[in-house]
């Protein structure tokens, strides 16, 4: 419907409703009643007046609902209401939305929170209350835009008759309706009106006392006939040759040699037998029916336009047809035999042309086409814009053309097209349509625009247009209903248009007020107020024995009307194999015998489906064909809910696609979880609180030993370990210690000891932060010796001495203690030397050189490097030694001190890593601590080594395990619903909860160790600390600590071990042994028929102990006649897996300790879908083939021709699927020398080659597919899949690119990289060149912060087009940083100070733009606190 006197965009000021008299004469019978409004302006302001009534006396929590039979419709009326309703929420749903994946009432709830509108198109509607998530009680008015489509089966009419009319009959709460319509009718059959009015429970109405108004804003066209003589039938012979060669070929075709019904009869099978006799009882097969559509449509051209228009369209669409023919394949099937045997039809017809040129001669067109070009011309003018509306698709893209070649016509209008699509491509698609879609919407949007101002349409441009300046319609062909007259009619809109109605002569005067003479009728009707409604009347017989199969718990209700539509949802969305050359339809086979009720139909769904379920067959006889098709759908559809593939909402088990604004189930979050836990409460609070355990920790600098200490500690260390201590920039310290001793119980002397010796050595360093009260220390501490001579020790170290007396005794220069400068307080020394005389202030007396002791107190993390500045800690100074004081405690006991911290800090780690392993993990048995420590250490934590390696390889076997287990479990469901449980199972939120329900969330490591107001840890403090503190953390690190320990698990003790901790994380998933996963994989394998597959076996390297599995690995989705069992989807959906399983390990174990970041490159590089099938293309075997040649001398000779077999040329697919694998080859073939040697010489991996070839995702499936038959086959020996991998390459190629270093990132992801902070824009355009402008090519800009970088040119895709951008964006980045660096050279040299700042910027960048850099490694981390130096003597 137009928009009439509405405004088409929101404003920011709600604009005033003024109705005028005839429209509040309308919104007052809409008030009283259920009225349909017939008017011819001003529709939409009568709604919006009636919404908002409506709005201000219904209950907050009921929705008005606008339907429009459009998106386009759609988003025109939800423009023009917007803006009147800026108090309420409006919102727009149509499919467009994606709503068809919702599948959780939730998702629906959340979407109308607050909402009081809605505006979209019917459909979502019927969907919305078919599944149960809208109820017809919450809607409060209905609006119904072009109300006269509320007929028959249409989404408005499935509203009404499913939940209106039912709900009504039990007197349940029912929504107030209006209906708006130009022509509230849809056939001039008595009664049609009534029809409409009982469906919508409404009354038709009109103006009647304010009519005269209407008459002064509405512009009715002139309605002018124009009559032209009528073209003979076609008979044969005619005058064209072309034309009678193709009758002849249509009408007598010879089945008998027809490729499909040839096919069929070598197959022995029910099916099989049943398809072909159906065939020859219809006389209808693919290429029959291609030879009669393309014969009835070029009759209809030859007499409506012409001979020379008719031998045109067939001449154009046979040399289409030979251009997307294709060649021979090793496995031929039936669709390639039909493509061949048509062409030998069009070959014969195409000879017998005389004009061969692609234009239509003007020489003999029709009258009619004369007529209507006379017409043009005759109405040509700058401000014309018109639309001609014809019947048949072909007649338009014919007409465009001849209009197009025609040059006073050319001259004056610029042509679209536009005959709409349908929703589905035909299983084969018909050879008799040229229509593009891109071109159509651009026809249509130019025309919207203006740039075109002559449109030729079919009726598909009826509705859903909305051009004010249009002025000029012609019905070249007569409208077939009144509501056709009437919507064409209102397409010119102007003052002043013309509406002109093409009528043969021999017609006009039956023809000529035909329409205007029923619509007069219709308004007469409905202008009678005393009229009253009339109840429905079914249309058919069959209808009144509908069946419902009705869900209780959500009211969701299938009906014979609907159980098609849905069972064409769940086969699209059951799958990702959906593509251009896949039909993904179910296939309907109806049955006609004998009877009042003839007819029965089965359905097939796609290979994809399990046999189980595949087929379904109607529940009885029916007296249509199309009732019996619906009644099988019915059966197919209550068969998959009841199989658990359809949930209790009707709707198949995909994943939840929530509407945008919402959150997202799977997106990182800030939670509040538990503190991290500190395992000393948990000692000091046990009843073995008064038990110690020792070690020896030993502190060594390059091998030597510089002291040995004794450890007291309240637990257990079942390991040892070790561990740097970073002094400097220069100098590393090694800490170790071994596994703790048996379980002591010391007396209170010897624990009295203890504390005192841990208080002067603590005190030494930390000063004023060690408590002179308390002695109760958590961790004790003394030196390697004898208990003996603890006494004497502690009484020799104990105090000070001034720096004379000290040194006066005997002491050696690296046992001597700290030095304290008076007038340095808080500050310690290292002595380094004597100075016999050293000039001070007012005197010359003796002195002492020392270098600083550092305030630091963390020496976990490395100090970085600073350029030309001595490593910290070095420098020396001179003090008097009047003024300085040296401690009696030996310098290498002070210097273990300053390590006391950090050396606490890992014992606590290490002992919470213990009691996760033996609470959490006990049934797991990890025996690496360390590898637990490092599960749990996020990087923020800024531990040695954090949990990203493991976390990416525990990511990787988790996947593996959860797509095993799905596959296992779930024997029929297709790929598309085992991705989605996949993605339920290894989901962040799904993980997140599981580490929450373990209490990991204790245990993760996330603040890093820094020293800062370190205090020795007492006991009493321990236990007197609040156990129930909280903290924030992002819900994807308790996802990653999960993964990373299923990481640790596969290091610690293999798979085995792995599969054993995701059961103790997930326990409430279910988890099939291994046993049970390979029993029901093969168990339920059809038998195989195929006989040849030796040479498949040879190629893949495995003798296949279950052939039925390789026979699906290679069965393509679009195969038809699939006998076979099922496609490959479900095994590549497993192979997948497998290949990670077999290169991250590998990545893992590298020598070169790859770090997360750097295996993803490489993993990318190596499984992303372009590689795969490169490699698929690449990899061959030879087999020996003979011919008989001429040796000389007349003898004839065999001579060995090898030839190459490759693993596609076993694929079992479509025509289709054949002839884009042949293009795949030919861009292979013309690719594959720069990226063989690129992949050889091991530089940089050729992404923008591989991109460029781009081959079709089937090459990578059928890898994957394979594997996933080789893994079941073989019950799981990795050994044979990786055998495979390494045949293909994949292997050698990993190990070039880790021996090599290869530069593996992405284009992208390095310009991401390289930009930094700056936004990156990618603009692409694509252009059509050659001399039928068939091909496109694409240039793309890139843009860094707003600033053009980079453009290329003349690329094969929009992929290449980017990642070529992206590279030549990298590369000039690192000219200008070079730039750059030279003028601050220059500038450093002018003035030296500022050297140091800008040092580590420049650093940095480079670092960034260096893609060598990238590859081997990442910026190292900075560490908080000073720096220190140690002690080098």
């Amino acid at each position: 419907m137009p928009i009439d006197n509405a405004a088409n965009t929101a404003t920011d000021v709600e604009p005033e409703l003024k109705l005028r008299s005839y429209q509040q004469e309308m919104l007052d019978a809409s008030l009283k009643r259920n009225v349909i409004m017939d008017t011819g302006s001003g529709k939409t302001h009568i709604a919006i007046a009636r919404i908002l009534a409506e709005l201000e006396r219904a209950e907050p929590s009921k929705l008005v609902w606008f339907m429009c039979p459009s998106v386009a419709l759609s988003e025109q009326q939800h423009s023009a209401i917007q803006p009147y309703l800026s108090a309420y929420q409006v919102l727009m749903l149509t499919g467009k939305d994606g709503v068809d994946k919702w599948t959780d009432q939730k998702l629906w709830d959340a979407t109308l929170s607050n909402v009081r509108v809605v505006v979209g198109t019917p459909a979502v509607l019927a969907d919305a209350l078919t599944h149960g998530f809208v109820r017809m009680s919450r809607l409060a008015l209905l609006v119904f835009d072009e109300a006269h489509r509320c007929i028959k089966d249409s989404p408005m009419n499935q509203i009404m008759k499913n939940f209106y009319h039912p709900s009504k009959s039990r007197a349940q709460a029912i929504p107030h309706i209006l209906g708006l319509s130009a022509s509230p009718v849809m056939s001039t059959k008595e009664g049609s009106l009534r029809t409409i009015e009982a469906n919508l429970d409404a009354i038709t109405t009109t103006p009647k006392q304010e009519r005269m108004e209407l008459g002064r804003y509405v512009h009715p066209p002139q309605i002018t006939t124009t009559l032209f003589q009528a073209s003979p039938s076609f008979e044969r012979p005619s005058s064209s040759q072309v034309c009678d060669a193709l009758s002849s070929a249509a009408e007598q075709y010879n089945f008998g040699k027809d490729p499909y019904l040839l096919e069929l009869k070598q197959h022995d099978d029910g099916r099989s037998r049943k398809q072909l006799e159906q065939a020859i009882l219809k006389r209808k097969t693919y290429c029959s029916e291609q030879l009669r559509v393309l014969c009835r449509k070029a009759t209809a051209l030859y007499e409506q336009l012409g001979p020379p228009a008719a031998e045109w369209y067939i001449i154009s669409y046979i040399a289409r047809f030979k251009d997307s023919s294709h060649g021979d394949m090793v496995l031929p099937d039936v669709t390639a035999k039909e493509q061949q045997h048509l062409m030998g039809h069009f070959n014969a017809i195409a000879g017998t042309a005389t004009n061969k040129t692609s234009l239509p001669t003007v020489r003999g067109l029709s009258d009619k086409a004369n007529t209507l070009m006379s017409l043009l011309a005759q109405q040509a003018s700058p401000s014309l814009r018109g639309i001609i509306f014809v019947e048949q698709r072909a007649a338009v893209s014919t007409l465009a053309h001849l209009l197009r070649s025609t040059p006073h016509i050319a001259a004056n209008y610029n042509v679209g097209t536009f005959v709409g699509t349908s929703s589905f491509g035909s299983r084969k698609s018909s050879i008799a349509d040229l229509a593009e879609a891109w071109q159509q919407q651009r026809d249509l949007d130019d025309f919207r625009s203006g740039s075109k101002n002559l449109m030729i349409a079919t009726n598909v441009l009826e509705e859903g247009i909305d051009v004010s300046a249009c002025n000029l319609v012609v019905c070249f062909d007569l409208p077939s209903t009144l509501v056709s007259f009437v919507q064409r009619r209102g397409r010119a809109r102007q003052k002043g248009s013309t509406y002109y109605l093409f009528i043969s002569e021999d017609d006009w005067k039956t023809d000529a007020l035909k329409w205007q003479k029923q619509e007069a009728e219709m308004k007469q009707a409905y202008m009678d107020d005393l009229r009253t409604q009339e109840p429905t009347v079914s249309e058919d017989e069959d209808a009144v024995n509908t069946r419902t199969y009705r869900i209780e718990s959500t009211a969701a209700l299938l009906t014979l009307d609907n159980a098609k539509a849905h069972l064409y949802h769940v086969c699209a969305v059951s799958t990702l194999q959906v593509s251009n050359y896949v039909d993904v339809r179910p296939e309907f086979f109806p049955e006609k015998r004998f009877g009042d009720k003839p007819w029965t139909a089965t359905v097939t769904l796609p290979s994809f489906v399990h046999p189980d379920l595949r087929t379904a067959s109607s529940s009885t006889a029916w007296r249509t064909e199309d009732a019996a098709i619906k009644d099988a759908a019915f059966e197919a559809y209550v068969a998959l809910h009841k199989a658990g593939l359809v949930n209790d909402n009707l709707l198949p088990l995909i994943k939840d696609h929530g509407p945008a604004g919402l959150e997202h189930v799977d997106r990182p979050a800030i939670i509040s979880v538990a503190e991290r836990q500190t395992p000393w409460t948990r000692l000091f609070g046990s009843d073995l609180c008064g038990q110690w355990y020792a070690t020896t920790v030993t502190v060594t600098q390059d091998s030597q030993v510089v002291v040995r200490m004794e450890m007291y500690i309240p637990a257990a260390l079942a390991q040892g370990g070790s561990f740097p201590l970073y002094w400097n920039e220069r100098l590393t310290y090694t800490v170790s210690y071994g596994a703790t001793s048996r379980a002591q119980r010391p007396d209170n002397q010897k624990l009295l000891s203890l504390q005192q010796c841990t208080s002067l050595l603590l005190t030494a360093v930390h000063g004023n932060r060690v408590s002179t009260q308390q002695s109760d220390f958590a961790v004790l501490f003394r030196p390697k010796q004898a208990s003996s001579t603890m006494p004497q020790w502690l009484s020799l170290s104990t105090g000070c001495l001034p720096a004379s007396e000290y040194f006066g005794r005997d002491v050696q220069s690296q046992e001597c203690g700290l030095v304290h400068v008076k007038t340095q307080p808080g500050r310690a020394f290292i002595f380094r030397r004597f100075v016999p005389t050293c000039t001070f202030t007012d005197s010359v007396q003796p002195g002492i050189a020392v270098t600083g002791f550092p305030k630091r107190r963390d020496f976990l993390h490395p100090v970085p490097e600073r350029q030309e500045v001595n490593a910290a800690y070095t420098a020396e100074q001179t003090f008097a030694m009047t003024e300085c004081m040296v401690d009696n405690l030996p310098l290498p006991y002070a210097l273990f001190a300053a390590f006391a911290p950090s050396l606490m800090h890992r014992i606590d780690i290490q002992l919470l890593a213990q009691h996760l392993q033996t609470t959490v993990l006990k049934d797991i048995n990890i025996g690496n601590t360390s590898l637990v420590i490092e599960a749990i250490s996020a990087s923020s934590s800024g531990e040695a080594a954090d949990y990203n390696r493991l976390e990416y390889l525990g990511d990787t076997v988790l996947k593996f395990c959860v797509h095993l287990q799905v596959t296992a479990q779930h024997q029929t469901w297709p790929e598309g619903y085992l991705s989605m449980e996949k993605y339920r199972l290894v989901r962040n939120s799904t993980l997140t909860k599981a580490a929450l329900e373990a209490g990991l969330d204790q245990y993760i490591l996330t603040k890093a160790f820094t020293g800062s107001k370190w205090r020795p840890l007492y006991i009493s403090e321990v236990l007197a600390a609040d156990s129930n503190a909280a903290r924030e953390v992002s819900s994807k690190v308790l996802a990653d600590v999960v993964e990373a320990l299923i990481g640790a698990a596969l290091v610690d003790g293999g798979l085995g071990k792995a599969y054993q901790c995701i059961r103790t994380l997930l326990p409430l998933e279910t988890w099939y042994p291994e046993s049970e996963i390979f029993s029901r994989l093969t168990s339920d394998l059809s038998p195989c028929s195929h006989s040849s597959l030796d040479l498949l076996e040879q190629l893949i390297g495995h003798h296949f102990a279950h052939p039925t599995l390789l026979v699906e690995a290679v069965t393509h989705v679009s195969l038809p006649l699939q006998r076979t069992g099922m496609s490959y989807e479900r095994l590549e959906f497993l192979g997948d897996s497998v290949l990670d399983l077999i290169i991250v390990p590998k990545l893992f174990a590298h020598t070169r300790r790859l770090k997360h970041w750097q295996m993803h490159n490489v993993h990318e590089a190596l499984v992303n879908g372009i590689f795969l099938g490169y490699c698929c293309m690449d990899y061959g075997i030879e087999q020996d083939k003979y011919a008989v040649v001429e040796t000389g001398a007349g003898r004839l000779g065999v001579e060995r021709l090898a030839k190459l077999l490759h693993l596609h040329d076993f694929i079992r697919a479509s025509g289709q699927v054949v002839r884009a694998k042949q293009a795949s080859l030919d861009t292979y073939e013309r690719l594959r020398r720069p990226v063989k040697a690129a992949l050889r010489d091991g530089k940089e991996y050729p992404w923008c080659d591989l991109l460029a070839m781009s081959p079709h995702k089937f090459f990578s499936d059928l890898i994957e597919a394979v594997l996933g038959a080789l893994y079941v086959d073989t019950h799981g020996d990795v050994s044979v899949c990786e055998a495979f991998v390494e045949k293909l390459g994949i292997m050698k190629h990993m190990r070039t690119m880790l021996d090599t270093q290869m530069q593996t990132m992405s284009p992208k992801e390095r310009l991401g990289v390289a930009a930094g902070s700056s936004a990156v824009q990618y603009s692409v355009v694509s252009s059509a060149v050659g001399e039928d402008k068939s091909r496109l090519t694409f240039s793309c800009t890139v843009e860094v912060g707003g600033q053009e970088v980079a453009l290329v040119r003349d690329c094969a895709n929009k992929a290449e087009a980017e990642a070529r951008a992206a590279l030549a964006a990298v590369e000039a980045l690192r000219v200008k940083l070079g730039a750059t660096a030279t003028a601050t050279e220059s500038k450093r040299k002018r003035n030296p100070d500022v050297a140091a700042c800008e040092d580590g910027h420049m650093r940095e960048k480079s670092a960034v733009c260096d893609a060598d850099a990238m590859q081997v490694d990442s910026p190292p981390s900075e560490c908080s606190g000073d720096g220190g130096v140690g002690l080098t003597q």
